[in-house]
């Protein structure tokens, strides 16, 4: 039999209202694990996921149609917390060490027009979609709503993020652009929440942190990415401030606070809840500190790598009871053009840092959903609504559902979608 061959168990419903995948292992973080395992699906909905005895009995599977994947296992959908999808257009880039010329090398390539910035947002959503992601954390930048509205139109359940600069003397004129695309835009709507990234603290002003956290939105921000911002936040001095002058933004106003990025927000933000991207550069308190605040970390391994970041402090976070997630960041620094996803970051992780695949898992699924403020069930194989599965090839046949996630870990192959994409609804969210 073909290994994704379908056949009717009895004579019953059509098979698009009702299947059972039996496939090699099924795993998700919730604690559904099974080697062999199963799931039956009913229009689109999980009705039961274990073990395939299990599901027999309990799901009633007689009149089910059949789908036998014996070299993968079954997984929920991912979710990608942070990602630029208006920047897809301009594909993988190299890295030449230099922060700020990179900066200069984004703003000078990045779409302009309406249609350049949906075509390159489009373009995002099919590489995300490859990739097995059903919820992603886009940065709409800058200044711009059509990355919203293009995944509203394309049905990706998405926070979009938008994205502004204001430093200086330039914070007042952020601040009412600000009011005024807030008060034009729905909280939720097509499966898409509306938030907003001040882009990070060398390209932000504390008025405008103040502003944004006063009009609770969701709320996310670049954090302790580099050296060079921690230099500039607490001196206004460096390679960043060299960059400001240079794109004429710079003016005397601007000063350093003497103190860390994550301490400068924190004392802006206080408890307000914020989603921190990166978070590269932090001491021992600072662990402590994101535990006790509402700070959510959006973690991107290979956009680290790629600058350099190493040592990162993400297995310290989840222990002190940080949640946080993994993102993509932008595809200019992925080295998979033919897909958007955070299961490469999964295995990065897993390969370099020996991470449990089971802990990985989680920060691209549940984790994920509780970083954007998406049902959490939604990722996992618990019956009800799903946000979709997916399928990834193991090796030979696994004896336990660990084993075989850590066989999907050394594999390159993008995932397999066997349930979905689903298109996302305004009520995935919290």
């Amino acid at each position: 039999m073909n290994p994704h061959s379908q056949s009717p168990v009895t004579a019953g419903r059509r098979a698009a209202h009702r299947r059972l995948i039996r496939a090699a292992a099924i795993a998700d973080a919730a604690g559904t694990l099974a080697a062999p395992g199963a799931v039956l699906i009913e229009d689109g909905r999980i009705v039961a996921s274990g073990s395939p005895q299990s599901i027999g009995s309990a799901g009633d599977a007689g009149d089910a149609m059949e789908e036998v994947l014996p070299g993968e296992i079954v997984i929920p959908a991912l979710v990608n917390a942070h990602a630029h999808l208006d920047l897809t257009h301009m594909g993988p880039q190299p890295q030449t060490g230099d922060f700020a010329a990179w900066v200069d090398r984004v703003r000078s390539g990045r779409a302009r027009s309406p249609e350049a910035i949906a075509a390159s947002v489009r373009e995002g959503i099919r590489l995300s979609r490859a990739g097995g992601t059903a919820i992603v954390g886009d940065i709409a930048g800058v200044r711009s709503i059509v990355p919203t509205q293009t995944l509203r139109d394309a049905g990706m359940a998405a926070v979009s993020y938008l994205e502004v600069f204001g430093i200086g003397n330039t914070q007042a004129a952020t601040i009412e652009f600000l009011k005024a695309a807030t008060a034009s835009q729905p909280g939720i709507d097509a499966g898409v929440r509306f938030g907003l990234q001040p882009h990070a603290p060398y390209s932000c002003g504390p008025d405008v942190y103040r502003a944004v956290a006063a009009m609770g939105l969701p709320l996310s921000t670049h954090l302790a990415e580099t050296r060079d911002e921690l230099e500039f936040v607490a001196s206004a001095t460096g390679p960043l401030a060299d960059m400001l002058g240079r794109i004429g933004v710079w003016d005397d106003s601007i000063t350093g606070f003497g103190r860390h990025s994550i301490d400068h927000i924190t004392n802006l933000l206080g408890d307000h809840p914020l989603l921190a991207a990166h978070l590269n550069y932090l001491d021992d308190r600072h662990v402590e500190l994101l535990a006790r605040r509402k700070i959510t970390v959006a973690y991107c391994p290979r956009a680290s790598a790629y600058f350099g970041h190493v040592n990162h402090r993400y297995r310290d976070m989840l222990a002190a009871g940080v949640n946080v997630a993994l993102g993509t960041d932008s595809i200019l620094c992925l080295g998979t053009a033919d897909r958007i996803s955070v299961l490469d970051e999964m295995r990065l992780l897993h390969r370099r840092d020996a991470t449990d695949p089971m802990t990985l898992l989680a920060m691209t699924t549940i984790n994920g959903a509780r970083v954007l403020g998406t049902r959490e069930s939604l990722v996992t194989l618990k019956p009800g609504e799903s946000a979709g599965l997916l399928a990834l090839p193991v090796g030979d046949a696994p004896t336990s559902a660990h084993e075989a996630m850590v066989q999907a870990m050394k594999r390159d192959d993008p995932p397999r979608w066997v349930l979905g994409p689903i298109a996302g609804r305004n009520e995935w969210f919290q």
